[in-house]
């Protein structure tokens, strides 16, 4: 196993190894090929998710995508910011 799915309604899985580009893994029945290096704990979207769309972990809204987000991308602060800290989203 080397995506974690925290809840089903996420979008988003979290690297239990360090993932590279082009490796083509699977959380539950979605598979993935990634498309750039991710470090173990960080996320990868499950789906595209648009720009201005929730990032959902735990089953809730935790984020918000500042750009489009392809399935099998890199998760972080280069593409969200969170709707949990101050600063987030207005």
């Amino acid at each position: 196993m080397k995506l974690l799915l925290l809840d089903d309604r996420d979008n988003i899985a979290v690297a239990v190894t360090d993932l590279h580009s082009g490796e083509v893994t699977s959380a539950n029945d979605i598979r993935l090929t990634i498309r750039s290096d991710v470090p173990r704990g960080h996320k990868v979207a499950l789906h595209a998710i648009a720009r201005g769309a929730d990032i959902i972990r735990y089953g809730e809204p935790v984020g918000e995508a500042t750009s489009d987000i392809a399935s099998g991308e890199h998760v972080h602060v280069q593409n969200v910011i969170s709707k949990r800290l101050p600063g987030g989203p207005r």
